[in-house]
């Protein structure tokens, strides 16, 4: 049962209450009453409600697309087990505080799938110690030392 309360006018007020027993019947009923205050930031309203979390997918989670296809290496699908986890379970709970795109999360994924186990936990552990608020920020993909930048051109 919910019940909010909206002015009308300054004398009266209108209660609206909802009741949902299924989901496809509403019934409505209305009172009013007298407002002891007139200020419109001192209204209360009652709300008895559960709220839903609703989590969308990715659009890059898509197993169908050739980045998330699976690899053969072990060492590789436990890492990646680890990661989905923690996007799954930890990161909507914390607060966003990556400073790079793609996410810490998503770029070692992208390293693992990339590079291997040992390269991509090497690359992986080298961007966790560049994440901070003294580290850079921007675009940032994974990429072995000596590699050129994205954007930069090669010398012939």
């Amino acid at each position: 049962m919910a019940t909010v309360v909206l002015p009308l006018n300054l004398n009266t007020t209108s209660s609206f209450q909802c009741s949902l027993p299924t989901p496809t019947q509403i019934t409505f009923k209305h009172s009013s009453s007298r407002i002891q205050n007139y200020n419109f930031t001192s209204l209360k309203f009652k709300l008895k409600s559960t709220t839903l979390f609703v989590r969308a997918s990715d659009p890059d989670s898509n197993p169908q697309t050739p980045q998330n296809a699976e690899v053969d290496n072990l060492g590789v699908q436990a890492a990646l087990s680890v990661l989905r986890f923690y996007k799954r379970e930890i990161s909507p709970i914390l607060p966003r505080s990556c400073r790079y795109v793609p996410t810490c999360s998503e770029y070692s994924m992208e390293a693992y799938k990339r590079y291997g186990f040992l390269k991509g936990t090497t690359l992986t552990v080298w961007r966790l110690c560049r994440c901070n608020p003294l580290g850079g920020s921007g675009y940032d993909p994974p990429r072995w030392f000596g590699e050129n930048k994205p954007g930069e051109e090669l010398d012939d």
